[in-house]
């Protein structure tokens, strides 16, 4: 089996974590109260999107006023984020080479279009990718599929030749919904141990390592 497509989630990924989950998080959460939205549900632990579909579905808000009160809360965080984000060892090295192989290369992030725009701009790194998606091209979130499927959509290729990779529990859920290869790396978002329970294809430790799983992908037969 041919793998055609490498897609990366980008904060903890290729990038160092920076963002300030839980503040912004919590900062969310603050917003929902104050306009009479609270819950035991609603806590810094939960994903934001499932956050918004809790809200959603039981107490009936519309999920586009949902996304904008996200927007005012996670923005500051993230720009601060974006002007200080480091690659992760290897990046440059690793994009380059997965194009050099014949790879088409997309990012799905649950990030803002202007933010992973001004991350990848300052690291040098925009070019290769083939496709990005970000939060304001879909409707739902990580851990839904959405931001995956559209990626691979528009790669134009099938889920099975293509393989993801992604540092946290959202991710690994959301690749595996949405039927591609699922490749978990360390030292982002969430714990190894925390990576294994959630059940990836593969659990790397550093992205050079995307080769060793493309190959053994390769070698297998359906």
């Amino acid at each position: 089996m041919s793998v055609e497509a490498v897609i990366f989630d980008l904060d903890g990924t290729l990038i160092d974590v920076g963002l300030r989950v839980s503040e912004a998080k919590r900062d969310f959460i603050r917003r929902l109260r104050e306009i009479g939205i609270g819950s035991e549900m609603i806590v810094p632990e939960r994903p934001a999107e499932i956050i918004i579909t809790y809200v959603e579905r039981y107490h009936g808000m519309e999920r586009g006023f949902l996304m904008k009160i996200l927007e005012k809360s996670f923005e500051p965080y993230e720009l601060e984020a974006a002007r200080r984000a480091k690659a992760r060892d290897g990046v440059k090295q690793v994009l380059e080479k997965l194009k050099l192989i014949g790879c088409r290369i997309g990012l799905a992030s649950n990030n803002s279009r202007r933010n992973v725009d001004i991350i990848l701009k300052n690291l040098g790194i925009k070019k290769p990718f083939d496709a990005i998606v970000t939060r304001e091209d879909v409707r739902r979130l990580k851990p839904h599929e959405e931001i995956v499927v559209k990626t691979v959509n528009m790669l134009k290729t099938a889920p099975w030749r293509s393989l993801y990779v992604g540092d946290s529990i959202v991710d690994v859920i959301a690749g595996k919904r949405a039927g591609v290869h699922v490749a978990a790396i360390t030292g982002g978002a969430d714990s190894r141990e925390s990576l294994l329970r959630s059940g990836p294809d593969y659990l790397i430790d550093e992205l050079e390592e995307v080769f060793e799983v493309i190959r053994l992908l390769e070698r297998r037969t359906f």
